[in-house]
């Protein structure tokens, strides 16, 4: 069934993160017609790790032609060289034979040697503002995973039916306001992940401010990218004529490729409001009507 969020902290800042480290080009005007951009038979990705040597492919999911900004499709000059292979000839570009967009960048096995680990300044920029996103994202699963084991430690000490018809059962409002009570009854474990999670998340942003202080107005560094993930092939802007999509059904991987940070958009990652209190964790964890569902099986079996 459907879940239910009642409030987005933890949406809004991987939205946040994504602009400040994925992608950066603001949603604009486009015409096909625009000499700036060329028509291209994008078929897939192929991302090439410098230091396995392995290379990933990832189909996109084909309605027509892509368009590039030509400033794009130079940068695909370059890298198709670096790699060494044939850059297809401008007439067969033009004729829409099919075209590979190819990438370097560390796969995560690799980017866990080479990127996570490195010293570099800008890099370590970057890693710490990964490792508080991940800070950020595991608390919500941890605050999910609690609510779910607080309920079914509720369930499983229900035992005779009568333990469960002294509670008001009459509608799904009255089901919802019962599990939200037996959540809120069970504290303990909340209290002490949000303390973890705020005093790890306080000592990080610090080392972050601290350092992009010193940083310069932009600079390059690897950061990750999912596999999973739409892709402008446009430079300055994404329209429906340049963005691409992973074909499903493919297994989704983070790769490291290099991009160019802005000091403003980390502090602008910092300066985002995240859960400070229990009432803002359970708001943002959310009901979960699974949990009504299993209230429900729970009475039908012990009428069997």
């Amino acid at each position: 069934m459907q879940e239910e969020k009642q409030t987005n902290i933890t949406d809004h800042l991987l939205d946040v993160f994504n602009y400040s480290f994925v992608e950066t080009m603001p949603y604009g005007f486009f015409w096909t017609k625009d000499a700036r951009y060329m028509p291209v038979n994008l078929v897939d990705k192929r991302y090439h790790c410098p230091k396995c040597q392995q290379e990933f492919t990832v189909k996109y999911h084909h309605t027509g032609v892509t368009y590039f900004s030509k400033t794009r499709m130079a940068a695909q000059r370059q890298i198709y060289a670096e790699l060494g292979l044939d850059f297809p000839a401008e007439d067969a570009i033009a004729a829409e034979q099919p075209f590979h967009y190819e990438a370097i960048g560390y796969c995560q096995a690799c980017a866990d040697q080479e990127v996570r680990q490195s010293p570099e300044f800008g890099q370590r920029i970057y890693n710490l503002c990964e490792k508080l996103h991940q800070a950020d994202e595991l608390l919500a699963a941890k605050a999910r995973r609690l609510m779910d084991q607080a309920v079914e430690r509720w369930l499983t000490g229900i035992t005779k039916s009568e333990q469960l018809l002294q509670y008001d059962l009459s509608s799904h409002e009255a089901l919802r306001d019962l599990i939200c009570a037996i959540i809120l009854e069970d504290g303990e474990p909340f209290e002490a992940v949000l303390k973890e999670y705020s005093g790890e998340a306080m000592a990080l942003a610090e080392e972050i401010r601290a350092l992009n202080a010193k940083a310069p107005e932009t600079w390059t560094a690897y950061t990750a990218r999912s596999t999973a993930l739409y892709e402008s092939m446009a430079d300055d802007l994404y329209h429906e004529y340049t963005v691409v999509f992973p074909e499903a059904g493919q297994q989704a991987r983070s790769f490291y490729v290099q991009h160019i940070i802005e000091r403003d958009r980390v502090e602008m990652f910092l300066q985002q409001p995240r859960i400070t209190t229990l009432e803002e964790l359970f708001m943002d964890a959310g009901f979960h009507e699974e949990w009504i569902d299993a209230v429900v099986d729970k009475g039908l079996s012990l009428q069997e």
